[in-house]
């Protein structure tokens, strides 16, 4: 018999409208949907397919995303070009809209939970959720929150086909924020982590003898465990810079 595994047990015991990660009480708590007052995430829309029969919608200067585009973002976070691009009139005749640089695009199926931000103006299929982030949270903060809590994310997925997350589902979320000053300084730690792990690409290619090569995988793969268990760590305020930072102070 496959019995679930802890996680598992957890995902189905646990109420939705709470947070997947625990999180110190003077954060603000927030859903994903949009709400322009409180200025966290002020704008949530999908996207769409310009018919692909109208030769005029297509081949354009307006790059156009899919989720399959991002499916193997591992360590990547921005998009700053597509596979395929829609002209203007394709934007206008179809669902698809001009998302605002800055956007975090999470695919909603096929799968659910990859995550990029555009750095350039981008639309989308309909494929994705595009999130709009208001002034009281980083994007860059969204996108690795996304990706820490993809097993929450799985969880609240539904669909009589497939799993797909809808705009109706984002009030079971609830993320806990903390100050803006706080999450810069989250996102510099990840930032330098992130850094750090990548270095391991440059040494393999490198290196010049085979041993060398497979001791430098093995040290990666320690590395990206112990770097992906640190950024939950930071994201559910269980350690914070400030915190590192006051004990190095006293040391």
């Amino acid at each position: 018999m496959n019995y679930p595994s802890p996680q598992s047990k957890f995902l189905i015991v646990f109420y939705m409208s709470e947070s997947f990660l625990p999180t110190p009480e003077n954060w603000q708590k927030i859903t994903l949907e949009a709400d322009r007052e409180a200025d966290f995430i002020v704008k949530v829309e999908s996207g769409g397919t310009p018919s692909t029969s109208v030769d005029e919608y297509w081949d354009g200067n307006v790059p156009w995303l899919t989720p399959k585009e991002i499916t193997s973002f591992t360590d990547a976070i921005y998009v700053s070009r597509t596979e395929r691009n829609i002209t203007e009139e394709g934007l206008q005749g179809s669902a698809a809209k001009l998302m605002p640089v800055g956007t975090v695009m999470l695919s909603k199926r096929a799968p659910v939970g990859s995550v990029a931000i555009n750095a350039i103006p981008m639309a989308t299929n309909q494929g994705f959720l595009n999130f709009v982030c208001g002034s009281k949270l980083r994007p860059l903060y969204l996108a690795y929150w996304f990706r820490a809590n993809r097993p929450y994310l799985d969880a609240v997925a539904n669909g009589s086909t497939y799993p797909e997350l809808y705009k109706g589902d984002l009030f079971e979320f609830e993320i806990a924020v903390p100050p803006i000053e706080v999450q810069d300084k989250i996102l510099s730690v990840i930032s330098s982590l992130q850094f750090v792990s990548l270095l391991g690409g440059a040494l393999e290619q490198s290196a010049t003898n085979p041993d060398d090569v497979v001791l430098i995988q093995e040290q990666d793969l320690k590395l990206l465990r112990i770097r992906d268990a640190l950024i939950i760590e930071l994201l559910s305020g269980k350690i914070t810079p400030s915190f590192r930072l006051e004990n190095n102070a006293r040391r």
